[in-house]
Order: C-alpha cells, then structure tokens, then sequence
C-alpha cells in the first residue's frame, strides 16, 4: 500500500544514446522496455537483476547479474559498482528503481551518465517515507489518511492506551511500514473476530489485534510503522505522467476484490498535479487514494 510508487521514468529519450541500464527493476518494467522499443528500435538495453528469473531478463540485450552483497553495500559504494557497470557498458542513461533514492545525479553526470529519476536525491529520501510525504501534502492542502507513528511493542501499547486515536474515523485500524511497496507488512486489526470465525474466513491481510501485539513482542528488529484508521471506501491507483512537475495525464485504477476498473478520475487526476507541481517531479509515478465514511478521497 505505497503512498507513491516510483515507476521507471520514461518520458523523453530522444537526444540520448540508445544504450540504456536498467538497476533491478520490479517485472513490470519488462512491458515499460517492450512500449521503448515501440519508439526507438535502437534501443540497447542492459539489465542487473539479484534474480535469474525476472521477466526482465526475458527483453534485455544483455543481461548482468547483481551480486547479492550489493544490497549490504554503503549508498557511495553501491553508487560506485552501478556507475562502473554503466561506464563499462558504455550506456549514458541509467534509469535506476534499487536504492534509487540515494543516488546523486551530479556523480553520474561528472561521468557523462544521465542518471533519471522522478527529482534530485533529497526529493527522492522524501518520496520513499510515507509519514513526510504525507505531512508535507498535508500542508499543501491536500486531504491525507491521518495516522500515528511508532516503533515496536511499547510505542504501540502507549498510543492504544489512550483515548481513540481517529475519533472522526471510527472502526477498525489498519498498520504498515513507514515506507515500502506493494502492501508489504499492512495489516488489518481486527477488534473482534466472531467466536466462531475459522483462519480460513480472514484474508491474509488481517490480523485479530492482540495477535498483533504478539508478533511486535515476538520480533527481534522494530521498524518505523504508521497506524491508520481502515477507510470504509473504494482504494483508487492513480498512474500519471508528468514532465518537470507539469502534469501530462492520468488514468485511474478502482480496485474491488477480484478486478480493477480502469477510468478518468478529475480527483485523482488534481492530486497527481499538485504532487507533480509540489515536487516538480518528471516520468511515470504512481499515487493512491481512499475515501473515507464522507466519500473524500485522502491521499494513502
């Protein structure tokens, strides 16, 4: 449940050699070099993935396999081997999605590598941590989906002790990490589970709440985690491009349980302006919304 993905910029390429180095991308990216190849069938794309069966490896040119002590590498050094690898595959466009919020443009451009991501480095650390990116859309004026931040079993046990904390928003509570994608680590509280209800009648995303508390008391790392209030409304996915912070279009997503309705959103379509505008941000990106018991769509 990521408050914004970051999806391989793709905007422009004309003016740029044709050798292009993707960094561990999610498989998706795999029908993003398929449309490339639609415009420029020049295009030479080399592809560093930690596995040997992602999809990506089925449209590459070439094909490097990224050593696994990468991910335990520091930011400079990680930095270091992509830059090499890019150098040494004469590519001059690298379109990174593995720790591409610590990369620095101005060391690659030093090199005569253009190094494209959605915005500069700073903005990128921001991106990446849902509680600032809230807050800050927050003060734009945009409505959020409110939350509490914590860390392990005893900030959790402190922030349910106390009064409701989403007294406009009653119900059920919702957790997840304070940054990551694709839902990882989100959890449904469940207050009550009827006497009767089998583990097989409750989805994998939902969790009886003193179950909860086990886990955080069970697990040996605490990691940053955001509480929520579960929004009774539709769960939108809007993908947008954009251009240096100008808006290019949208299309939304409307998820339901077995299926996604794909149509133009006018609200969805404003907020993916403002975060473009705010942010100035450049290439295809991807944001969600929720709608609360009022039916106003707040930012996830």
């Amino acid at each position: 449940m990521a408050v914004i993905t970051l999806i391989p910029t793709i905007i422009i390429i004309q003016r740029v050699t044709a050798r292009i180095l993707f960094n561990h991308h999610i498989a998706g990216a795999a029908d993003t070099i398929e449309l490339m190849r639609r415009g420029r069938r020049d295009l030479f794309v080399i592809a560093t993935h930690e596995r040997h069966d992602t999809p990506i490896r089925l449209v590459a040119d070439r094909f490097l396999a990224e050593p696994s002590d990468t991910r335990r590498m520091t930011s400079a050094d990680y930095a270091n081997w992509l830059l090499g690898i890019a150098l040494s595959e004469k590519a001059k466009l690298v379109i990174p999605y593995r720790r591409r919020d610590e990369l620095a443009r101005d060391r690659f451009a030093e090199r005569g590598v253009r190094l494209l991501t959605a915005s500069e480095e700073t903005t990128m650390r921001l991106l990446e941590e849902k509680p600032k990116l809230l807050d800050r859309m927050a003060e734009a004026g945009v409505p959020i989906t409110p939350f509490r931040l914590f860390t392990g079993l005893s900030q959790y046990e402190r922030l349910r002790s106390g009064p409701p904390p989403f007294s406009d928003h009653p119900g059920d509570l919702c957790v997840k990490p304070a940054s990551g994608i694709y839902g990882a680590g989100f959890r449904i509280l469940r207050e009550r589970i009827g006497d009767r209800t089998p583990l097989s009648a409750l989805s994998s995303f939902e969790l009886a709440e003193p179950a909860f508390q086990a886990m955080l008391g069970a697990l040996p790392g605490a990691e940053p985690m955001m509480l929520m209030p579960f929004l009774p409304g539709p769960e939108r996915s809007v993908d947008f491009a954009c251009l240096e912070g100008r808006l290019l279009g949208t299309v939304t997503r409307r998820k339901t349980l077995t299926s996604q309705l794909l149509h133009h959103d006018p609200e969805g379509e404003r907020l993916a302006g403002l975060v473009a505008c705010e942010f100035g941000l450049t290439g295809v990106l991807n944001l969600q919304t929720i709608e609360d018991a009022f039916g106003v769509q707040r930012l996830l």
